[in-house]
């Protein structure tokens, strides 16, 4: 008898290369959509750089390394093709984790399957926002190809209203086909006791991927401008990217070098621990649709200063007490240091902590659904 599946497809190996926490977050899907329904199981298939390809059998999640990490969607779909029919699969809905090379994979191997199985499309990114195509050539690119694709898909996941009303204006999404599911952050088991006291560490942090499209040399130049008026603060870099050296260069020589602390990529545990030597967390992306780790910043304790992004004013419009300002790069540096020391004295409401756990406990459930809904609306 053949297994009903749900499939996850990943072809740039995103998940495999994630580390524990993305498989850990992977596993709660699979829990939650064992609890919905037992009929479904859990695939994902990724690649991999590792020489030898291996795979990971549980009994609510598999994970398959099928190839080294690509861009070509057809030769990737051929390979999940012959997997699939290896172990008697029957796929019930493909789950493209962008509108790129994941969809393109999960739309030829539903060709190649000789059905019409239903594409669930993630859009994590605020992408339709016509300021994120400027920001280089390849988000050009992206931004076009993602006009063709998302209207070809069965259904399209969003994490915030805002892309919701960007997709549908500028990439003509029926809005019935749109589900409005938030990311699943990591929540620290408690607010640190450091929001306790009068002043947080003279810190100014940056958490997360180290590419131009998060606004890192706007971060150099914010970190420039308060240093012209006083030299007492510290940097932390938490995360890693393709332009991390660059970065870390012109950082280090926009202020002294012993005041630039790198702390490389964090674990969950590792992250919830160096929350405690941040002041205040800085996000200067152009474009943010939804802001995980602002938010994660925020349930620890650290104050949030960001540029006004679509995902920023959500945050905006809950926080009230403070906590969280906009941050106007263009500002002189007067203006900048008195706002930096404005957010090292702000505590975090806990009203909105309780909250925001509540809301953040819910998202598994809602994706789960989403992907079941989808199924039964094919069938």
């Amino acid at each position: 008898m053949k297994q009903s599946i749900i499939v996850i497809l990943d072809p740039r190996g995103n998940i495999s290369s994630g580390g524990k926490d993305v498989i850990k977050r992977h596993n709660l899907y699979a829990n939650e959509l064992t609890n919905h329904s037992k009929i479904y199981k859990l695939i994902i298939l990724t690649s991999s750089s590792e020489q030898k390809l291996t795979k990971n059998k549980g009994n609510k999640l598999e994970i398959y390394q099928i190839s080294k990490p690509t861009h070509n969607p057809v030769m990737f779909a051929f390979k999940a093709k012959k997997l699939l029919k290896k172990y008697n699969f029957d796929v019930k809905l493909l789950v493209a984790g962008d509108p790129w090379e994941s969809f393109w994979s999960s739309y030829f191997l539903g060709k190649f399957l000789g059905k019409k199985t239903p594409i669930q499309t993630q859009v994590h990114g605020d992408i339709a926002d016509p300021y994120w195509k400027k920001i280089n050539l390849i988000n050009r690119a992206r931004y076009y190809l993602a006009k063709v694709s998302l209207p070809k898909s069965t259904s399209v996941r969003a994490v915030s209203r805002q892309q919701v009303i960007n997709l549908s204006k500028n990439f003509k999404i029926k809005l019935s086909k749109i589900d409005v599911i938030p990311v699943l952050i990591k929540v620290p088991s408690k607010t640190l006791a450091v929001n306790k006291v009068t002043n947080r560490p003279r810190t100014i942090g940056l958490v997360g991927r180290i590419h131009e499209d998060r606004g890192i040399w706007d971060f150099v130049r914010l970190v420039k401008a308060i240093n012209s008026l006083t030299n007492d603060f510290k940097v932390i870099v938490i995360g890693t990217g393709n332009q991390k050296s660059s970065f870390l260069k012109k950082l280090k020589l926009a202020i002294s070098n012993k005041r630039v602390i790198y702390l490389g990529q964090l674990s969950e545990k590792e992250l919830n621990n160096a929350w405690n030597k941040i002041g205040v967390l800085v996000s200067l992306s152009p474009v943010e649709s939804y802001g995980r780790v602002m938010r994660e910043a925020l349930l620890a304790g650290v104050s949030v200063w960001a540029t006004p992004t679509s995902g920023a004013k959500d945050l905006f419009k809950e926080c009230k007490g403070g906590q969280i300002r906009v941050l106007e790069l263009n500002d002189n540096p007067k203006i900048l240091n008195k706002s930096f020391e404005s957010l090292l004295k702000s505590k975090i409401d806990l009203k909105y902590r309780s909250k925001f756990i509540k809301e953040n406990s819910g998202y598994a459930a809602k994706l789960i659904n989403s992907w079941l809904s989808v199924i039964k609306k094919q069938n």
